[in-house]
């Protein structure tokens, strides 16, 4: 008897992608002075989760051969545009409002724009959201500003 797989394309190739940026950030960040693990700099926490997003990947990777090709007529429906829409708004805002206005405010408009991407929530459910994250972030920002690349 012969068993048959069945590769599930999209998910092959998202969990493909995901292990390419992963090891990508992982080999520039450990390319750098601040990423050594032996050494404990700021780079540390970059190459931690580009590691974890590497281990996630392959996971994922061996997790879509598992699941046939999903209909390939069938069309992204406009709730996924919104969701795609609302994580790219999302983290542009919190590019340019963390840099002209502060940690606050950025974190503030990620939530918000993120969580507007999905249909179930109103805005002031996410407004309310938003503010609980950003009311658990900001106290934590002066403690793990060492392990960002950039401070």
């Amino acid at each position: 008897m012969r068993l048959r797989v069945r590769i599930n394309k999209r998910e092959l190739l998202g969990a493909g992608l995901l292990c390419l940026l992963a090891l990508a950030s992982v080999l520039k960040v450990s390319a750098s002075a601040t990423g050594k693990i032996a050494g404990m700099g700021s780079g540390v926490l970059p190459v931690l989760l580009g590691s974890l997003l590497l281990v996630a990947g392959i996971t994922w990777l061996f997790n879509s051969r598992l699941s046939p090709d999903e209909v390939d007529d069938a069309e992204i429906g406009s709730s996924k545009w919104r969701g795609i829409c609302g994580a790219a708004t999302g983290l542009f805002c919190f590019l340019i409002a963390g840099k002209y206005f502060g940690l606050g405010v950025a974190v503030f408009a990620l939530v918000f724009l993120t969580v507007l991407g999905d249909h179930r929530h109103t805005p002031g459910s996410a407004a309310l959201l938003a503010g609980c994250a950003t009311l658990l972030a900001v106290p934590l920002m002066p403690h793990l500003r060492h392990f960002f690349l950039f401070a």
